[in-house]
């Protein structure tokens, strides 16, 4: 059986590393701290984070505003609520100006925020809460390599 406080420390490391908000010169999954979601997406301008390989393609934007709802939705879940999730409803955010741009992703570091705090109070871990991060940490790294793949591919 795992620890709790082991678990929570190991999420606290991993969580910060797949947002990109830790000066860590290393990393379990990515080259540094700054590597991850956020620390990424800061180094994009809102041209760029609307711009598509191909016209079926998503945009980075759409991921970003994907991840911001997987993120709402597990806070939501975290303050127990069950609310409706509007899967397809998460892809539409595609194109977005500066100001946009901007908004999203002050959002979903805010959600991120919350995610910590909210973490950082859990003192029990019935299956569902530890699923529930670790599908967190994983579909939230799935999308940073989605973002990284278009990113790179816009640069070629």
């Amino acid at each position: 059986m795992i620890k709790s406080d082991v678990f929570k420390q190991s999420l606290l490391t991993l969580l910060p590393e797949v947002f990109g908000v830790t000066d860590a010169p290393h990393g379990y999954i990515l080259d540094n701290g700054q590597a991850g979601l956020l620390g990424t997406l800061d180094q994009v301008d809102a041209a760029t984070a609307s711009a598509r390989l191909r016209p079926s393609n998503e945009t980075a934007a759409s991921h970003t505003n994907h991840v911001l709802f997987i993120v709402n939705l597990h806070n939501a879940f975290e303050r127990g609520e069950r609310p409706e999730a509007d899967w397809a409803g998460s892809w539409t955010n595609q194109v977005v100006d500066e100001a946009a741009w901007d908004r999203l992703r002050a959002d979903l570091r805010a959600a991120y925020t919350t995610v910590i705090s909210r973490l950082e109070q859990r003192q029990e871990w019935p299956d569902d809460g530890v699923d529930a991060y670790i599908m967190l940490v994983a579909h939230c790294a799935y999308h940073l390599g989605e973002i990284k793949q278009i990113l790179t591919s816009l640069k070629t």
